[in-house]
């Protein structure tokens, strides 16, 4: 979540500030409760000074709990100095897509607010203006966290709830799976079977996985622990149809086809986990913001 903005000329004069509703009081506290016009002049003294000793612009400041991330911005010829906020899990591309849209969305409001060496701004106008940006983000931002607050928190209980419910998932996909077996008498078509099961037991899991977890690195957890107990219920319910199969045409022994199934499901789990890891930064993490605390 996008906790607190400011935006300043680059010589330090604040233009618009957005301090969110449900902001944690330690940050509230330690920041967004003081003097906006001294906080304004210090982000923009401590920019100065890294472009001015290295040359190159402050970009992102991460803090215990949060992270602070810096921006300049043409707006009519005029740069500005745009300075956000947010969660430690925030997707800082997504945080400043989210605020040019805004910008451009508000463009006539911030024409207005700007300040200008050729027109004198007028106090009410500034203030109408300044209070319906405000309005009108905080709705902006509501609309871009996930609307189950609990899978949008990319912590420990998000991944906990996403792994319990996805492996409910991939029970389902299962019993779909043995039943499909019986019904169609997939044990004479090897081929359709062998399809079904990489379509039902993995592709589709693991999409749903990552669309669940939402956030790259809880996914490709999931799906590694998924696909792994996957491998291992499949091999255990066709066991004996595996060791026929395998004799065969490997004529090994009945270890070392064990040790084969557990080599196989890291391998296979590896792969469901990155096809999930996938699916939950292209889908959710590049695109939701962490709902607000």
């Amino acid at each position: 979540m996008i906790y607190l903005t400011y935006l300043t000329t680059e010589e330090g004069t604040p233009v618009w500030f957005f301090v969110h509703p449900k902001t944690p009081d330690y940050i509230f506290d330690k920041i967004a409760g003081k003097d906006h016009s001294l906080i304004v002049n210090f982000l923009s003294a401590v920019s100065m000074f890294g472009f001015d000793t290295l040359g190159s612009r402050l970009q992102i400041v991460e803090f215990e709990h949060v992270k602070m991330s810096y921006r300049y911005i043409d707006f009519n010829g005029q740069k500005l100095l745009a300075v956000a906020l947010t969660d430690l899990h925030d997707n800082i591309s997504l945080v400043w897509n989210i605020f040019d849209k805004f910008m451009k969305k508000n463009y006539e409001k911030f024409s207005e607010i700007i300040p200008s060496e050729s027109e004198l701004l007028e106090k009410d106008k500034v203030d109408k203006f300044t209070k319906e940006l405000q309005e009108d983000f905080e709705k902006m931002l509501q609309n871009r966290v996930r609307k189950i607050p609990a899978l949008g928190k990319r912590d420990f209980k998000n991944l906990l709830i996403s792994l319990i419910v996805g492996i409910l998932f991939y029970s389902i996909t299962i019993v779909i799976t043995y039943f499909s077996f019986k019904t169609y008498n997939l044990q004479n078509d090897p081929t359709t079977f062998f399809y079904l099961i990489i379509v039902l037991n993995f592709i589709i899991p693991a999409i749903f996985i990552g669309w669940l977890t939402g956030f790259w690195t809880g996914a490709l957890l999931n799906g590694a622990i998924i696909s792994t107990m996957n491998i291992l219920v499949l091999s255990a319910i066709w066991w004996n149809q595996l060791v026929l199969a395998v004799s065969a045409l490997f004529h090994v022994s009945l270890a070392v086809i064990a040790i084969g199934v557990l080599i196989v499901a890291g391998i296979i789990g590896a792969a469901m986990g990155l096809l999930a890891a996938l699916v939950a930064w292209f889908l959710v993490e590049t695109r939701t913001l962490v709902p607000a605390e």
